[in-house]
Order: C-alpha cells, then sequence, then structure tokens
C-alpha cells in the first residue's frame, strides 16, 4: 500500500494546511441545527436514501435528486468508484501532481496507478493528456478539477475532449468548484462515462461533519447504487447538511471573500517567491529556499502543507486577519538575503 499521510489538525497555531473554510457556520444555522436534534430519533437508523438530503443538493446543483448519492465526505466516493472499476491487473490513470487519497485507495485495492507529469506552474496540455491516456488505456481516470495542490483548472470543452477520448470512467472530483467558473455536472448527459464528486467540506464549512455527493446519469446512478455501502451518513449529519444547504446563499460572501483574497496573493510582487495563480481556496507558493519559508511560517504561528523533497508548499486563504500574517511572513522573507 502507498505511504500516505492524511492532513491532520494534530498541530497548534493558525491551521491552513487543510483548504478548510476559516469560518464556523453563522449563529443563525447554528441554532437551528440545535433545535432539530429534538427531532431525530437517535434510536432508529437513518433513512438510507437520505431524500432530504438530497433533494436539498438537488436544488443546489439543478440535477434530479435520484442522480445524487450522499456518504461520508466525498473521499467515500472516491474509494468506492475505485473500488467498483478496479482491482488487480487494473490501472488508474491521475495526475503526478493530486489528492494522495487516489493513491491510497487504488492501492488497497492492488490497482496499478499511472500518473500524467504534470508542471506545477504549467496549466496541463490537454491534447497531450489525451495521448498519454490513450497510449496507456487506463480503467479509470481520476483528477482534481480545481487541481490539488496546484490550483490549475480545466474548463468544460477540455473536461468534454478528455471524455470523448476515454473509454474507460472519468471522474472528476470538484471538491474545490466553488470557488472556480463551471462545472462538470453540465456534461452528465452528454458523458455517459462520467461522474462528480463534491463535498460540503470546503465551501460550506462542514468539514467536521462529512458529507459529499457522488453524481452520474440515471443509468450509472442506478447501476451503483445497490453496491454503496448502507448507512453511510449518520442521521445528525444528514439533517446538519440538509440544513446547511437551505440557507446555501448565506454562503456566497464568504466563497467571494476568499476568492479575492486569494486573488490579492497572485498580485503580490515577491522576488523570492513565486505565487501560482489559483481557482481554489488556497496557493501554492515555490521558492529554493523552501525550507526557511515553511520554518518562518512556524515561528509565526502558521501551520501549512508542505511537501517532502518538494520546493513549494501549499497555503489555505483563511480570515483577513490571517491571510495578512501570511502576507507578512512573505514580504518580510522576501528581504532576507538569499
Amino acid at each position: 500500500m502507498s505511504q500516505f499521510v492524511y492532513e491532520t489538525h494534530s498541530q497548534s497555531g493558525i491551521l491552513l494546511n487543510a483548504n478548510e473554510n476559516p469560518w464556523n457556520l453563522p449563529d443563525s444555522i447554528r441554532q437551528e441545527i440545535k433545535d432539530a436534534l429534538d427531532t431525530i430519533a437517535f434510536n432508529r437508523y437513518p433513512d438510507d436514501s437520505y431524500q432530504e438530503l438530497c433533494e436539498a443538493y438537488s436544488q443546489i446543483v439543478n440535477i434530479p435528486a435520484s442522480q445524487i448519492l450522499a456518504g461520508n465526505g466525498s473521499d467515500q466516493h472516491l474509494g468506492f468508484l475505485i473500488g467498483t472499476f478496479l482491482g488487480k491487473g487494473k490501472n488508474l490513470l491521475t495526475l503526478s501532481l493530486d489528492f494522495g487519497m487516489y493513491d491510497y485507495y487504488a492501492s488497497s485495492y492492488d490497482a496499478g496507478i499511472i500518473k500524467y507529469p504534470v508542471d506545477p506552474f504549467s496549466k496541463m496540455d490537454v491534447d497531450d493528456f489525451i495521448h498519454f491516456m490513450q497510449d496507456q488505456d487506463p480503467d479509470m481516470v481520476l483528477f482534481s478539477n480545481p487541481n490539488n495542490p496546484t490550483g490549475n483548472f480545466l474548463g468544460l470543452t477540455e473536461i468534454q475532449r478528455i471524455c470523448d477520448a476515454a473509454s474507460c470512467p472519468v471522474v472528476v472530483d470538484e471538491a474545490y468548484i466553488e470557488f472556480a467558473q463551471g462545472s462538470a455536472l453540465s456534461l452528465l448527459d452528454r458523458c455517459d462515462h462520467l461522474y462528480v464528486t463534491r463535498t460540503l467540506s470546503k465551501a460550506y464549512g462542514l468539514a467536521g461533519v462529512r458529507i459529499g455527493f457522488l453524481l452520474s446519469s440515471q443509468a450509472n446512478m442506478d447501476a451503483l447504487r445497490p453496491s454503496h455501502v448502507p448507512y453511510a451518513v449518520n442521521s445528525i449529519s444528514a439533517k446538519i447538511g440538509a440544513i446547511v444547504l437551505k440557507h446555501a446563499d448565506l454562503f456566497d460572501e464568504q466563497i467571494e471573500n476568499i476568492k479575492k483574497e486569494r486573488d490579492r496573493f497572485a498580485m503580490l510582487s515577491l522576488q523570492r517567491c513565486r505565487i501560482k495563480p489559483s481557482q481554489a481556496n488556497f496557493i501554492l507558493i515555490q521558492t529554493p529556499a523552501i525550507q526557511a519559508l515553511t520554518q518562518a511560517f512556524k515561528e509565526n504561528g502558521l501551520t501549512i502543507r508542505e511537501y517532502k523533497g518538494k520546493d513549494y508548499c501549499r497555503v489555505t486563504i483563511g480570515t483577513p486577519e490571517e491571510n495578512q500574517i501570511v502576507k507578512d511572513v512573505l514580504i518580510s522573507f522576501d528581504k532576507e538575503e538569499q
């Protein structure tokens, strides 16, 4: 099995390593959640259809609830799809820079892993990727869009070209889609082997609740649903998710503020650091002196995502106050002698 360390919060200080929403739920929503606890039958198993939750998400994405499967975070759906379509002797095609859990799940099912090499500071060449995919003839294609950790984003035309050229399931992990423009969901009716995963952990501030969704065509969902693990979401999480989605408009301002703060980082004029423009809620920072930079972050109480042996790190967009600390560290670091 591949070696993989999940991003945890055993660290202290300002946590900018897991791409979470920096704000807790609004007081009004939290009160509604508290009131709803009295309606839950704790002695009963959850409604395994998660009708209320899926219908609430259906209103957000404009996809019929029958084409939505709820689960314990999008991670569960990724593992489910890999377990369904892959196994010993079969191969997953993903990117050389992408979410590490893809490797974990593929390895756990004894599947091979093929990596398409990408430059973290360049846009992916879709033509070259398609040629690579066709040469490798994988059993599944899986990538995040926007990409974690680069923040790169493929548009609908590019994703459709990949789907049209693929002879296997194509899974698009849209964990950060709320911070970009355009979703592959609009392609579900045109691409019969396309699957999309979503999460409420990022834009909707529910990382602690663990709710994700799998969406595909009606035919695909009808085929997958009988094999999905029952009771994947507990009753409390399902109720919380439905309540939050009912107030989805309250998160629009937060999302816009995160995007504005993110884009301000890309405008910083630095000599020792290179900041990658991003379409997600994080930025990638590259410098030859990466160890010195990450040490400076630590000394200022910032926990960020480091990559062993790489010359870059990933920093989540936090509150304006937290972002200012990051900027101050970068500016101070930039003034130091090389």
